[in-house]
């Protein structure tokens, strides 16, 4: 019964994406090449051999899903905003749990089910990265962007497992969306689609809200600017005014403790150095830790070493901390994070010049900051900046020049 249903969400997953492909031809090859790769590497999974990070937390996550979806749907309905919903999940599990819970309440228990869900974020991913990018750049960068988001070895992986990267990369994918949009246009309702994609990452892992804290922030900047040149021509831009008050008033809530969310904590843990470099020093274990040196024990150290530790974040392993076999597979998802920073910095004036590729890299350098920081071994480090993995790729795959193998002859 469980690989009847895990067949029949496949086989949904499989049409659904038959249909987009369908309406549009300009990315269905792509479509079906993440479709096919991912529904092979779904069953080795699943029938031959467990992928890598297919156990530990992916095992807790589905079995947590499945003691809070058995009472019933509208039970795990009702555990959404219930503070007992604390008692059916260890301290790294949380909204993702309850979300593979609500199939699980409707039809029963299947991995392969939970996986396929998985699964249609992944696709979507491609979609909307690749609908991104026709906006940002052209058809022909974008098509680039897709075939990267579909064949990028951990999206790939991830996008099969009952773990949290694939849905943060979806919002986040939407949140950007937002961010451009309101960069050409400053609308409310770009900043409504920017604020719910942010959120919509943010439930599944709390640090993701550092970007929209950023944008928030941006965006208040360029309003208040805008409003004092208003107030110096005697002339009153009352959109923009609501607007700004909009956002000062949620930056004042987070800034007076009122907001709080997992691994950041509220605005005085975000900000107590102690309870940072604490958090930095108990991450930082393992046979895959960062080196000791990487630690910081007092404050000053934490100016010149959180920097180190976010280059050691985007970057790690380094050939001198492989130490058994498997840390290869690291390095060399590692080489790919190392040439798109490459081609990032090679184009730093044309991405600085653009109002809306500033913001997404904004965004981008604060994730790092404070995964860095809370990262303390490359394989975390891995599946944290596969979170916004995407955000490397819309700022740098399009710039890569098309390779000639053979030039034509007149």
């Amino acid at each position: 019964m469980a690989d009847l249903l895990g067949f029949t969400s496949i086989a949904i997953v499989s049409f659904i994406t038959l249909l987009i492909a369908f309406r549009c031809k300009d990315i269905s090859i792509i479509l079906y090449t993440a479709l096919v790769f991912r529904i092979f590497v779904i069953l080795i999974g699943h029938y031959i051999a467990p992928l890598p990070d297919s156990t530990a937390d992916a095992t807790t996550f589905e079995r947590q899903a499945w003691i809070i979806g058995q009472d019933g749907f509208f039970n795990v309905i009702k555990l959404f905003s219930s503070p007992t919903l604390g008692e059916y999940q260890s301290p790294i599990s949380g909204f993702i749990s309850w979300f593979i819970a609500i199939p699980y309440s409707l039809f029963g228990r299947s991995i392969l089910m939970a996986q396929s869900i998985s699964m249609f974020f992944g696709i979507a991913c491609v979609f909307v990265g690749w609908k991104l990018s026709t906006k940002i750049w052209d058809k022909r960068a974008a098509r680039k962007v897709a075939w990267t988001i579909a064949l990028f070895p951990s999206l790939v992986l991830y996008s099969v497992l009952v773990l949290r990267e694939v849905y943060v990369s979806f919002f986040l994918l939407v949140a950007i969306y937002g961010v451009y949009d309101w960069a050409k246009t400053e609308s409310l309702k770009s900043i409504i689609i920017a604020i719910t994609g942010f959120l919509g990452a943010t439930l599944f892992h709390g640090s993701m809200i550092v970007g929209a804290i950023i944008f928030t922030i941006i965006v208040g900047i360029i309003y208040l600017k805008k409003m004092l040149t208003s107030l110096i021509n005697f002339r009153i831009n009352f959109k923009k005014t609501i607007i700004f008050l909009i956002v000062l008033i949620s930056l004042q809530s987070f800034i007076s403790n009122k907001i709080e969310v997992t691994y950041l904590g509220n605005f005085k843990d975000a900000t107590n150095l102690d309870y940072l470099i604490e958090r930095t020093n108990i991450s930082t274990r393992g046979d895959a830790s960062w080196p000791e040196w990487t630690k910081i024990k007092t404050n000053l150290e934490f100016f010149y070493k959180a920097p180190l530790r976010s280059i050691y974040f985007v970057f790690s392993p380094f050939p001198w901390d492989v130490k058994n076999i498997k840390h290869l597979i690291g390095m060399f998802d590692a080489f790919f994070y190392t040439y798109m920073s490459y081609l990032i910095l090679s184009n730093i004036k044309y991405i600085w010049k653009d109002p809306c590729l500033r913001i997404i890299l904004l965004i981008l350098l604060g994730y790092i900051f404070v995964f860095g920081l809370g990262v303390g071994n490359f394989g975390t480090g891995i599946r944290h900046r596969s979170k916004f993995v995407i955000i490397f790729i819309l700022l740098s795959v399009p710039l890569i020049k098309k390779v000639i193998f053979f030039k034509k002859t007149k």
